[in-house]
């Protein structure tokens, strides 16, 4: 019985060791199929962030792979890639546009356009036959929150004005690349801040206040504000404070926009 109940434990521990390699090599040929050449629009977003500034691109022998003669991080200057799928009536097939943006993650900027001509080159040597691909990169959205704001009076108002003004710096930076911007979580941002009691969107008020966004147009054209209704994509992909210089002169910065008021009073 012994000698039985070991050849069974041998048999089983093998069966075991067999499924589980071939676990392992179901996950490999998953990887292997997903990272592989095949026009998808994650295999464009992938492709943007490995472009290399001033680096030639080689495409193998065989046609089925491309890359760089060397690896180098600090030429890689596309950081942040999106991407959505456009139609219209006159074509048929969808247009796969891309958005990118180069920098740190809540200090982003647009990629000059001498270097996005570079870029959609880079992209048309390696794209699919007959596939309708754009490639974008615009200022990012001017965050303008016209909103009335309450504090406790326990400091003063410029103390106010930054406790808030960081906060909303934190939810620029930690809002995902062309992710959604909704009303609530910039007005729940503000409401984070130490001290503030209150925040509130006065119907009556003069000018009009509500959550704003300034974007960019194709052409790198800033649009007049538009109120966000309850949320709304960002144009560019991502979100930033009005300068106050240039175009941006008429847009209002946060401590411009915002009402303080201690609450009580």
């Amino acid at each position: 019985l012994s000698i039985l109940n070991g050849i069974t434990w041998t048999v089983a521990a093998v069966i075991h060791s067999f499924e589980t390699l071939l676990d392992v090599f179901a996950y490999d040929i998953s990887e292997t199929i997903n990272r592989r050449i095949n026009g998808t629009p994650d295999y464009y977003a992938r492709a943007l962030l490995q472009y290399q500034k001033g680096d030639e691109l080689t495409v193998r022998e065989d046609g089925l792979a491309f890359g760089y003669a060397s690896v180098d991080e600090s030429k890689r200057i596309i950081t942040q890639v999106s991407y959505d799928e456009s139609s219209d009536d006159v074509n048929l097939d969808s247009k796969l546009v891309l958005k990118v943006a180069t920098g740190d993650k809540g200090n982003l900027s647009a990629v000059d356009e001498e270097e996005l001509v570079q870029i959609r080159a880079y992209l048309a040597k390696i794209k699919f036959a007959g596939t309708r691909v754009e490639v974008t990169s615009l200022p990012g959205d001017l965050l303008v929150p016209r909103l009335s704001v309450f504090w406790d009076g326990a400091i003063s108002e410029a103390e106010v004005f930054d406790n808030i003004e960081e906060k909303l710096k934190e939810y620029m930076m930690n809002i995902e690349f062309n992710a959604i911007v909704y009303v609530s979580k910039v007005m729940e941002a503000i409401r984070s801040a130490e001290h503030v009691t209150d925040v509130w969107i006065d119907e009556e008020a003069t000018p009009r206040q509500g959550v704003f966004l300034a974007c960019h147009n194709s052409e790198g054209i800033l649009m007049p504000m538009e109120r966000i209704v309850r949320m709304r994509h960002t144009a560019s992909g991502y979100l930033r404070q009005s300068s106050g210089k240039g175009d941006e002169e008429q847009i209002p910065n946060f401590r411009q926009a915002l009402k303080l008021s201690v609450d009580g009073q």
